[in-house]
């Protein structure tokens, strides 16, 4: 407590105190001396100014460090229904990132992330050894239909485009807030924040969808890409191209697909630690 007393408030207790020290020994003094027993009236004066010497700084201090506790409390309180406004909005927004079927999204997740698997198999194939055959399974893949299927499903449930960059950026926001200014508040005033992977993961989610408000840059270079394998006389370098569209649009789908389930507990976190 008397660490966290201002200095002024400190000086004045041991400026009080010292008076008051005095003035008790000047009253022990006066009884030993017989100085108070003709004064009844001085003498009610001079021990109530003692008392007040000693009592008021006291009263001061504790009344203080009341009103600090409060205003604490206070602060507290509006920092836990600030987290709890700002992630309700962020769990209610990122499910919009995906305004079409969550089945089509799983299913363009779970596809991509086949065929980006099996170029990066072609990959290693390829450069050990230069045999078409190798890359018999992709070709499947990319010409057989589950690759278009996979995109089919991702625009289905994510319905890129223009319509996206509001949703987009409505969770960045969000986000983005949540995670720094309300973060530095609650932190500040003892309240509870996530945990340091749960928190992780949201980030990398949503910078991951930040980075193409679109949502659909991947779908036109992925597009060249598949041109590229089929065409290119540099088949090392087209596989190449073509793996690093596949996993961007996989980490995408997951991104979006992830942000509805990790933002829900987020406000179950956040929203529980209110109560």
């Amino acid at each position: 407590m008397w660490r966290e007393t201002p200095a002024g408030l400190r000086v004045l207790w041991l400026a009080l105190w010292s008076v008051g020290v005095v003035l008790l020994g000047l009253g022990w003094w006066g009884d030993q001396a017989g100085f108070w027993s003709s004064k009844p009236f001085i003498t009610n004066v001079f021990s109530s100014l003692t008392a007040v010497l000693f009592g008021v700084p006291l009263a001061l201090i504790v009344l203080q460090r009341l009103g600090l506790t409060q205003a604490e409390a206070v602060e507290a309180r509006a920092a836990q229904r600030l987290a709890t406004t700002v992630v309700e909005d962020l769990a209610s927004a990122a499910p919009r990132l995906h305004p079409g079927p969550l089945s089509d999204l799983r299913d363009a997740e779970a596809e991509l992330l086949k065929v980006e698997r099996a170029a990066q198999e072609a990959i290693r194939q390829w450069d050990s050894t230069q045999d078409e055959e190798s890359l018999r399974a992709l070709r499947e893949l990319v010409s057989g239909g589950t690759l278009d299927k996979a995109l089919a499903d991702f625009r289905s449930a994510i319905k890129p485009g223009r319509q996206a960059v509001p949703v987009v950026a409505e969770v960045s926001a969000h986000w983005s807030f949540l995670n720094t200014t309300v973060r530095s508040r609650l932190l500040e005033t003892g309240g509870t924040w996530l945990a340091p992977p749960l928190a992780a993961q949201i980030d990398e989610m949503v910078q991951l969808v930040r980075a193409d408000p679109y949502m659909d840059g991947w779908l036109r270079d992925l597009d060249m890409a598949i041109r590229r394998f089929h065409t290119a006389s540099d088949l090392s370098t087209a596989l190449r191209h073509l793996w690093t569209q596949l996993e961007i649009g996989y980490e995408l789908a997951e991104a979006v697909n992830q942000l509805s389930d990790l933002t829900a507990q987020a406000s179950r976190v956040l929203t529980s630690s209110s109560h």
